[in-house]
């Protein structure tokens, strides 16, 4: 019996010391992180100038409509968001968009080619990358992302060796290694650098420390001393999707020195008015949150907890500096077209909870006070943007017929797909039924399939766009 103990407490004490050295071998190490400049001091980006690229106008590339604006958010919602955009685009390929180029050649194009800016968030925001980066690479994200079990792959990482990495260490945790599977098997380790100019694309995240949208701009990682053109693709797109319990928060580097916001004229325009408007409040405190460099590391969660649909990167295509705003406003080539498409791959299974006299459990109230709280603020943003198409066309209507930039502007496209929106209650019910993950199976796929191209089909505001593209 004592034999017995003694082999006992030594199988104890062999893994407390196996423990232990793990402990000592792993706890600092530490993921890939974002990359300081190098070579010279940081300094914000200036505001883009007023040149054709700062207006979402492409003069190098006749293929591209520059008297239309076409804009793209793509939801959230694990692998069936990602479902849902890459049919939804391969949908829009379909809708033919003839125009005439400056040159006066008629081009024959398709109205997917015209995306002048996409926004992705958390499952979105893979296939709003993969669209960036050309044709080839759609096909095969849909083999490589869309058709696979992207949870089996992260499960067989973590325990082929990096889930004992991540027990140990510190600052390397599972999303690090979700991070590591998106960019070597998903992106073949692309960066930003590898984007074209366009068409614009807007990846979200939400910084976990302001309770804030965080964009992966120039302008923000200048704001952290830092270079996006280096990261990983792979990486924002995790960092977009690292949705809380599921993943733990993705970490970037805050770089010193701070920048000088003495001499940032927007800075001190937006703490002049920050008492009025809180939205300027708000900017003015993020800035000072990343110029404070005891800030040393900024981490991220999914995009999702504060706009879950992209749509307020296109709301903010309407402020001064957006490119909705300096289009109208420029008077020599005039905007005809704004077409902008909501892909919405949101889901609303019946909550049942009112049938028991028992109080929801865990999951039921993070479904509640998360998930559908996030479909209730993205559903305003539609309809902010909505309304702010109705009151640039009520400008039209006001000054059309003296001021050139509203002349020719055509009454706002506002497109939406949403399984809200199928008409037949058996495949409706079905859609809501789909998993948020990282796995759909082939039935769940081929439903997805076969719903989208009908949703943009049947959709209003695509039917008046094809008429209008028809004349």
């Amino acid at each position: 019996m004592k034999r017995a103990w003694r082999n006992v407490l030594f199988v104890c004490l062999a893994l407390a010391g196996l423990a232990l050295l793990l402990w000592i071998v792993f706890h600092d190490y530490a993921p890939r992180y974002n990359q300081p400049l190098e070579g010279v001091a940081p300094k914000r980006p200036a505001q883009p100038a007023d040149d054709p690229v700062a207006r979402g106008m492409w003069p190098d590339q006749p293929e591209q409509d520059d008297n239309a604006l076409v804009m793209v958010a793509i939801s959230g919602g694990g692998t069936r968001a990602a479902a849902v955009g890459w049919k939804a685009l391969e949908a829009m390929r379909e809708v033919k968009y003839r125009f005439t180029n400056a040159d006066g050649k008629v081009v024959e194009s398709n109205l997917a080619d015209e995306i002048d800016l996409i926004a992705g968030i958390s499952g979105g925001s893979f296939t709003a990358t993969a669209w960036c980066l050309g044709k080839e690479e759609m096909a095969r994200f849909r083999k490589r992302f869309v058709e696979r079990d992207i949870q089996w792959a992260l499960f067989r990482d973590l325990v082929a060796g990096k889930g004992i990495i991540t027990t140990f260490s510190t600052p390397y945790a599972r999303i690090n290694v979700a991070a590591e599977l998106y960019d070597r098997e998903v992106f073949d380790q692309k960066t930003f650098a590898a984007l074209p100019v366009r068409p614009v694309l807007r990846l979200h995240a939400t910084n976990l420390a302001l309770g804030q949208r965080f964009t992966f701009t120039p302008e923000t990682f200048a704001s952290l001393g830092s270079d996006l053109k280096s990261y990983p693709l792979g990486y924002a797109c995790a960092a977009s999707s690292a949705f809380p319990i599921l993943l733990d928060p993705l970490t970037l580097r805050n770089y010193p020195p701070p920048l000088d916001l003495a001499t940032d004229l927007t800075y001190l325009m937006d703490q002049r008015n920050a008492r009025e408007d809180l939205n300027k409040a708000f900017q003015v405190k993020t800035r000072d949150y990343y110029n404070d460099k005891n800030n040393q590391y900024i981490h991220l969660a999914d995009g999702g907890l504060v706009d879950n649909q992209g749509l307020q990167s296109i709301l903010d295509e309407f402020e001064t500096n957006g490119l909705i705003n300096k289009r109208v406003n420029y008077r020599a080539s005039p905007l005809r077209r704004l077409i902008i498409v909501n892909i919405n791959a949101g889901i609303a299974p019946p909550n049942t909870s009112g049938r028991s006299a028992a109080p929801p459990g865990v999951p039921s109230v993070v479904e509640s006070t998360m998930v559908a709280s996030m479909d209730v603020l993205s559903a305003r943003r539609w309809m902010d943007i909505k309304t702010r198409c109705q009151q640039l066309f009520a400008a039209k209507i006001d000054v059309g017929g003296t001021e050139r930039s509203y002349a020719e502007l055509q009454e706002p496209y506002r497109i939406e797909l949403s399984f809200r929106n199928i008409t037949d209650s058996a495949t409706q019910r079905k859609a809501m039924e789909l998993p948020t993950s990282f796995n759909l199976t082939s039935e769940q796929l081929q439903l997805i399939d076969e719903v989208v191209p009908k949703l943009l089909e049947e959709d209003p505001e695509m039917a008046r766009l094809k008429a209008e593209l028809a004349k």
